[in-house]
């Protein structure tokens, strides 16, 4: 019997990442987009390419079980959205209560599983509560979501994505995905801690070094050696951080090494502007730096390449980057009123200036 998944984004994540796993789960897909010009183009063909930077023809996956609605035709969407199995999202944080906004004008007759793969703290029931609207029979599951797809160098529908990628699932008792190298359930709270601290973590401190250095993408900074070593040292902090929170004994290495392979791939052309961006909501306090920081500071663990990106900061003008203007001024008034107003560390204040000045 088969089953169907609405799924809201059909840009270059939806395609290229969430709908082969949906179609490996024997669903039959609807994308809804915004873009009319892309459902137009999705509805005039019978299959479409993903591929991945490895090349090898055998790695190229054909999706074809799928159909298009534009996001303003209600009547097609209540129509699928009442036949709907699974609804997932990849439209970006900021547009998911507009989602649960269109799910409620349906009548879910059945139970419906909804899971928002977007990058952010539990993003399906955060949203959820956001949205401040009840809605009968909709199952709410959050997810770690982990692929990382460039900027795609042709107009065309197939999609160009790293070979690595990674769901996982808020274990509740129920499967709406199978089991993969792709999709497994497990503990969302450090699941999702670790990916924040070491993936999206050394990213942030390799796009404030790289830019430091007159570097433009994340691949250049494993071109020299000063610059690998920096790497290194970063995620083994950034590792023991995360393992000191979590109280793991499993060993991480292999998550570190992929993640300093993936970061190495020239075709990934990830810019370091682009990552630096936003420093405000990134240097917060217990997100991706400040989290871990703690922990190191804490354990007397070393903590050397925050240091250096903590002095770049301070020191060094990022006039490029989104917001970091705005976030230099939090530095206007020295370093232990940016601890205090920004970080908030109150009693702790000594021990922070001790570690950091």
């Amino acid at each position: 019997m088969s089953k169907l998944a609405v799924h809201f984004g059909a840009g270059n994540i939806g395609r290229g990442f969430i709908a082969p796993v949906l179609e490996e789960n024997k669903y039959n897909i609807i994308f809804v987009d915004v873009d009319n010009e892309l459902v137009s183009k999705l509805n005039l063909i019978d299959s479409y390419i993903v591929s991945n930077f490895s090349k090898q023809t055998s790695d190229h996956i054909s999706v074809s079980n799928f159909s298009a609605i534009e996001l303003d035709n209600r009547d097609e969407l209540k129509s699928a959205l009442e036949k709907a199995d699974l609804i997932t999202t990849s439209v970006g944080p900021d547009h998911l209560v507009n989602v649960l906004e269109k799910i409620s004008s349906a009548k879910l007759e059945k139970k419906v599983d909804f899971i928002a793969f977007e990058n952010k703290y539990r993003a399906s029931s955060s949203s959820y509560k956001e949205a401040k609207i009840e809605i009968d029979n909709l199952n709410v599951i959050d997810a770690v979501v982990d692929k990382i797809v460039p900027p795609q160098l042709h107009d065309s529908i197939d999609v160009t994505v790293e070979e690595y990628g990674s769901i996982i699932l808020e274990d509740k008792g129920k499967s709406p995905l199978e089991p993969s190298e792709v999709v497994s359930y497990g503990d969302y709270e450090k699941e999702f801690t670790k990916k924040l601290w070491i993936l999206n973590g050394l990213h942030l401190q390799l796009a404030y070094f790289g830019l430091s250095k007159d570097k433009e993408f994340i691949h250049q900074l494993f071109e020299d050696e000063k610059s690998i070593e920096f790497s290194k040292n970063a995620i083994d902090s950034l590792g023991n951080a995360y393992l000191s929170f979590s109280k793991e004994t499993k060993n991480i290495d292999t998550y570190k090494e992929k993640i300093l392979e993936r970061f190495s791939m020239v075709e990934i052309k990830d810019s370091l502007i682009r990552v630096a961006r936003n420093p405000i909501l990134k240097f917060s306090k217990s997100e991706r730096f400040h989290g871990p920081l703690y922990f190191l500071l804490k354990e007397n663990l070393n903590f050397g390449t925050f240091q250096e990106v903590f002095h770049l900061l301070q020191n060094f003008n990022y006039e490029n980057v989104d917001g970091f203007r705005e976030f230099k001024k939090l530095f206007e008034n020295g370093l232990e009123e940016f601890l205090l107003t920004y970080w908030q560390v109150d009693s702790d204040l000594e021990f922070y200036t001790s570690k950091l000045k």
